[in-house]
Protein backbone atom coordinates (compact mmCIF):
# COMPACT_ATOMS: atom_id res chain seq x y z
CA UNK A 1 0.00 0.00 0.00
CA UNK A 2 1.01 3.70 -0.07
CA UNK A 3 0.15 7.25 -0.73
CA UNK A 4 1.16 9.96 -2.96
CA UNK A 5 1.94 12.38 0.02
CA UNK A 6 4.22 9.89 1.57
CA UNK A 7 7.42 8.93 0.57
CA UNK A 8 7.67 5.20 2.11
CA UNK A 9 5.52 2.22 1.01
CA UNK A 10 3.81 0.91 4.20
CA UNK A 11 1.02 -1.49 5.51
CA UNK A 12 -1.34 -0.24 8.27
CA UNK A 13 -3.77 -1.28 10.77
CA UNK A 14 -5.69 1.65 12.08
CA UNK A 15 -7.18 2.36 15.19
CA UNK A 16 -9.93 1.55 17.39
CA UNK A 17 -9.93 4.11 19.40
CA UNK A 18 -12.86 6.77 19.41
CA UNK A 19 -9.98 9.49 20.10
CA UNK A 20 -9.80 12.10 17.40
CA UNK A 21 -5.76 11.36 17.41
CA UNK A 22 -4.81 8.60 17.28
CA UNK A 23 -1.54 6.98 19.12
CA UNK A 24 0.63 5.01 16.70
CA UNK A 25 2.88 2.53 16.76
CA UNK A 26 5.62 2.61 13.92
CA UNK A 27 7.93 -0.35 12.69
CA UNK A 28 10.59 -0.69 10.75
CA UNK A 29 12.09 -4.00 9.48
CA UNK A 30 15.47 -5.66 9.80
CA UNK A 31 18.38 -5.58 6.45
CA UNK A 32 16.77 -7.67 3.86
CA UNK A 33 13.01 -7.88 4.87
CA UNK A 34 10.19 -5.82 4.48
CA UNK A 35 7.30 -4.32 5.65
CA UNK A 36 5.37 -7.33 6.09
CA UNK A 37 7.86 -9.24 8.30
CA UNK A 38 7.36 -6.62 11.67
CA UNK A 39 3.68 -6.25 10.49
CA UNK A 40 2.44 -9.66 11.92
CA UNK A 41 3.32 -8.24 15.58
CA UNK A 42 0.20 -6.10 14.93
CA UNK A 43 -2.63 -8.55 15.67
CA UNK A 44 -0.89 -8.65 18.93
CA UNK A 45 -0.89 -5.06 19.75
CA UNK A 46 -3.00 -3.01 21.57
CA UNK A 47 -6.12 -2.12 19.58
CA UNK A 48 -5.80 1.78 20.35
CA UNK A 49 -2.98 2.16 18.24
CA UNK A 50 -2.57 2.80 14.89
CA UNK A 51 0.06 0.47 13.77
CA UNK A 52 2.03 1.40 10.71
CA UNK A 53 4.62 -0.44 9.03
CA UNK A 54 7.48 1.27 6.79
CA UNK A 55 9.18 -0.50 3.70
CA UNK A 56 12.97 0.66 3.40
CA UNK A 57 13.80 2.22 0.69
CA UNK A 58 16.80 0.40 -1.03
CA UNK A 59 15.81 -2.98 -3.08
CA UNK A 60 17.68 -5.62 -2.41
CA UNK A 61 15.57 -7.88 -4.70
CA UNK A 62 13.56 -11.20 -4.50
CA UNK A 63 10.92 -9.34 -2.00
CA UNK A 64 14.15 -7.73 0.44
CA UNK A 65 14.67 -4.11 1.56
CA UNK A 66 17.36 -2.44 3.36
CA UNK A 67 17.91 1.24 4.78
CA UNK A 68 21.23 0.75 4.07
CA UNK A 69 23.48 -1.55 2.30
CA UNK A 70 26.22 -3.67 3.93
CA UNK A 71 29.74 -3.21 3.62
CA UNK A 72 32.43 -5.85 5.34
CA UNK A 73 35.10 -3.38 4.78
CA UNK A 74 33.83 -0.56 7.22
CA UNK A 75 33.62 -0.19 10.86
CA UNK A 76 30.00 -0.42 11.52
CA UNK A 77 29.49 -2.82 8.43
CA UNK A 78 25.67 -2.54 8.58
CA UNK A 79 25.25 0.92 8.23
CA UNK A 80 26.93 3.63 5.25
CA UNK A 81 26.57 6.16 6.80
CA UNK A 82 25.32 8.84 3.86
CA UNK A 83 22.60 6.12 2.77
CA UNK A 84 20.88 5.95 6.25
CA UNK A 85 20.94 9.46 7.33
CA UNK A 86 19.06 9.54 3.42
CA UNK A 87 16.50 7.02 5.05
CA UNK A 88 16.29 8.71 8.27
CA UNK A 89 15.18 11.74 6.29
CA UNK A 90 12.57 9.38 4.86
CA UNK A 91 11.72 8.24 8.12
CA UNK A 92 10.87 11.68 9.35
CA UNK A 93 8.86 13.00 6.27
CA UNK A 94 7.33 10.00 6.18
CA UNK A 95 6.02 10.06 9.95
CA UNK A 96 5.05 13.84 10.35
CA UNK A 97 3.21 13.08 6.65
CA UNK A 98 1.26 9.85 8.54
CA UNK A 99 0.26 12.18 11.38
CA UNK A 100 -1.91 14.33 9.45
CA UNK A 101 -2.98 11.59 6.66
CA UNK A 102 -3.89 9.05 9.34
CA UNK A 103 -5.17 11.42 11.73
CA UNK A 104 -1.92 10.10 14.38
CA UNK A 105 -1.41 12.02 18.14
CA UNK A 106 1.41 14.00 17.05
CA UNK A 107 2.53 13.84 20.53
CA UNK A 108 2.38 9.81 21.11
CA UNK A 109 4.62 8.39 17.89
CA UNK A 110 6.59 5.51 19.10
CA UNK A 111 9.08 3.32 17.27
CA UNK A 112 9.68 -0.47 17.01
CA UNK A 113 12.87 -1.43 15.06
CA UNK A 114 14.70 -4.54 14.75
CA UNK A 115 18.64 -5.18 13.85
CA UNK A 116 18.97 -2.24 11.16
CA UNK A 117 15.69 -0.92 11.86
CA UNK A 118 16.81 -0.67 15.19
CA UNK A 119 20.01 1.35 14.29
CA UNK A 120 17.32 4.07 12.72
CA UNK A 121 15.30 3.62 15.65
CA UNK A 122 17.85 4.67 18.11
CA UNK A 123 18.80 7.66 15.98
CA UNK A 124 15.12 8.80 15.59
CA UNK A 125 14.67 8.63 18.84
CA UNK A 126 17.77 10.65 19.98
CA UNK A 127 17.95 13.31 17.32
CA UNK A 128 13.87 13.84 17.05
CA UNK A 129 12.72 13.74 20.82
CA UNK A 130 9.85 16.52 19.91
CA UNK A 131 8.45 13.42 17.62
CA UNK A 132 9.25 10.17 19.08
CA UNK A 133 7.80 9.83 22.09
CA UNK A 134 9.30 6.38 22.98
CA UNK A 135 10.89 3.73 21.00
CA UNK A 136 11.78 -0.21 21.20
CA UNK A 137 15.03 -1.20 20.02
CA UNK A 138 15.71 -4.32 19.41
CA UNK A 139 18.55 -6.49 18.31
CA UNK A 140 20.52 -3.42 16.78
CA UNK A 141 22.89 -0.97 18.47
CA UNK A 142 23.33 2.95 18.66
CA UNK A 143 25.88 4.25 15.44
CA UNK A 144 27.12 7.64 16.63
CA UNK A 145 27.89 9.10 13.70
CA UNK A 146 24.26 9.20 13.00
CA UNK A 147 23.76 11.29 16.02
CA UNK A 148 22.71 14.80 16.25
CA UNK A 149 23.00 14.95 19.42
CA UNK A 150 26.49 14.81 21.63
CA UNK A 151 25.99 11.56 23.60
CA UNK A 152 26.29 13.12 27.21
CA UNK A 153 23.51 15.55 26.56
CA UNK A 154 21.35 12.53 25.57
CA UNK A 155 18.70 12.31 28.26
CA UNK A 156 14.80 11.40 29.22
CA UNK A 157 14.86 8.69 26.46
CA UNK A 158 11.89 6.42 27.21
CA UNK A 159 13.46 3.00 25.70
CA UNK A 160 12.80 -1.03 25.72
CA UNK A 161 16.08 -2.28 24.55
CA UNK A 162 16.69 -5.99 24.75
CA UNK A 163 19.25 -8.39 22.29
CA UNK A 164 19.91 -12.33 22.17
CA UNK A 165 22.75 -13.18 23.99
CA UNK A 166 23.81 -15.68 21.65
CA UNK A 167 23.16 -13.19 18.54
CA UNK A 168 26.22 -14.62 15.92
CA UNK A 169 24.88 -11.31 13.83
CA UNK A 170 25.51 -7.87 15.97
CA UNK A 171 27.44 -9.35 19.12
CA UNK A 172 25.34 -8.77 22.24
CA UNK A 173 28.53 -6.56 23.14
CA UNK A 174 27.54 -3.93 21.09
CA UNK A 175 23.97 -3.68 22.75
CA UNK A 176 25.63 -3.39 25.84
CA UNK A 177 27.84 -0.56 24.84
CA UNK A 178 25.29 1.20 23.19
CA UNK A 179 23.50 1.33 26.65
CA UNK A 180 26.55 2.14 28.81
CA UNK A 181 27.36 4.90 26.07
CA UNK A 182 23.88 6.81 27.63
CA UNK A 183 22.54 5.21 30.28
CA UNK A 184 23.88 7.64 33.19
CA UNK A 185 20.98 10.42 31.97
CA UNK A 186 18.66 8.09 30.61
CA UNK A 187 16.67 6.19 33.98
CA UNK A 188 14.09 5.19 31.91
CA UNK A 189 15.94 3.13 29.43
CA UNK A 190 14.57 -0.74 30.36
CA UNK A 191 17.55 -3.21 29.05
CA UNK A 192 17.63 -6.90 29.00
CA UNK A 193 18.94 -9.82 27.37
CA UNK A 194 17.48 -12.73 26.20
CA UNK A 195 18.50 -16.53 25.61
CA UNK A 196 17.80 -16.16 21.80
CA UNK A 197 20.60 -15.63 18.86
CA UNK A 198 18.88 -12.52 16.12
CA UNK A 199 15.63 -12.71 16.89
CA UNK A 200 12.78 -12.18 19.41
CA UNK A 201 12.06 -14.98 20.96
CA UNK A 202 8.63 -15.36 23.47
CA UNK A 203 9.65 -13.99 26.54
CA UNK A 204 11.25 -11.28 24.73
CA UNK A 205 8.28 -10.43 23.00
CA UNK A 206 5.43 -10.24 25.69
CA UNK A 207 8.04 -7.93 27.50
CA UNK A 208 8.14 -5.48 25.50
CA UNK A 209 4.23 -5.82 25.01
CA UNK A 210 3.67 -5.17 28.53
CA UNK A 211 6.34 -2.20 28.91
CA UNK A 212 4.13 -0.98 25.52
CA UNK A 213 0.88 -0.77 27.75
CA UNK A 214 2.55 0.27 31.00
CA UNK A 215 3.99 3.10 29.66
CA UNK A 216 1.23 4.01 27.19
CA UNK A 217 -0.10 7.81 27.77
CA UNK A 218 -3.93 6.44 28.24
CA UNK A 219 -2.62 4.43 31.45
CA UNK A 220 -1.09 6.89 32.84
CA UNK A 221 -4.76 9.44 32.11
CA UNK A 222 -6.60 6.15 33.58
CA UNK A 223 -4.07 5.90 37.07
CA UNK A 224 -4.56 9.57 37.41
CA UNK A 225 -8.30 9.38 37.10
CA UNK A 226 -8.15 7.01 39.93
Amino acid sequence: MTSPSIPLQYKIKHSSSPKEKKPCLILLHGYGSNEDDLFSFSQHLPNQYTVLSFRAPINLGMGGYAWSNIDNNIKNKYTIIQEAKESLKLIKESIKLSITSFSLDEKDISLIGFSQGCVLSWAMAINHQTLIRRAITLSGYIVPELLEVQTHKISNLLIFNSHGIEDQMIPVQKARESFNLIKNNNPDIVYKEYNEGHGINQENFSDFLNWIKTTSLKDKESDQSL
